[in-house]
This record gives structure tokens, sequence and C-alpha cells, in this order.
């Protein structure tokens, strides 16, 4: 197993445990659309996405991989298939919560 989906093991464990305590903030007669949509914009949901997105694009940093894996693949493709839920959440987000700086690196 290799760096990437080491760390994608971790980021799937905590985005599940946040989003299982999420929903307990929620109204469950939401219909499934909103529901989702309202996880997604959580602002731990959020937090634990922009912690992968950054420590995903750390590892891309070093020099030592012989990978490099995008941020956006990582934190959202590679959920699509086997963690189909949390897919779903986290494709529903109005937009990546990930900036640019003026030297091309991420805020």
């Amino acid at each position: 197993m290799n760096d990437y989906e080491i760390l994608f093991q971790k980021y799937v464990k905590e985005l599940k445990e946040t989003i299982e305590e999420e929903k307990e903030f929620l109204d469950p007669n939401l219909d499934k659309e909103r529901y989702e949509y309202e996880l997604s914009i959580s602002g731990r949901v959020i937090a634990v996405f922009r912690k992968y997105w950054f420590e995903c694009d750390k590892l891309n940093d070093n020099e030592e991989n012989e990978y490099y894996v995008n941020p956006k693949d990582f934190c959202v493709d590679w959920l699509s298939g086997e963690h189909e839920e949390l897919f779903r959440i986290i494709e529903k987000m109005p937009f990546y919560p990930i900036g640019i700086d003026e030297h091309g690196n991420y805020v």
C-alpha cells in the first residue's frame, strides 16, 4: 500500500465519522438531495475535506514519492464506487473550498 492509499483510508474514516456526527443536527425529514447538500456544506465536513486536500498536496511535494495524485481526484473521485454515499455528499459541495495564492499554492 502506498502513502496515498494509506492517507485515503484515513480520509474515508474521518469523513465517515464526521458525517455521522453531523447527521445528528439535521432534520431527517429533508429530501435526500437536500439532506446530502446540507451535510456537504457543514463546517466540519469542509474542514476534513480541506485537511486531506492539503495532505495529498503535501505528499505530491515529497520528491521521494514516485506518484502524483491530483488533490481533487483524491478528495472527490476516489470516493466514487466503494464509498458512494460519501461521494454523493462531497460532490454536492457548491464549490471546492480551496483557493490558490499568487505563487500557485493551495490555500
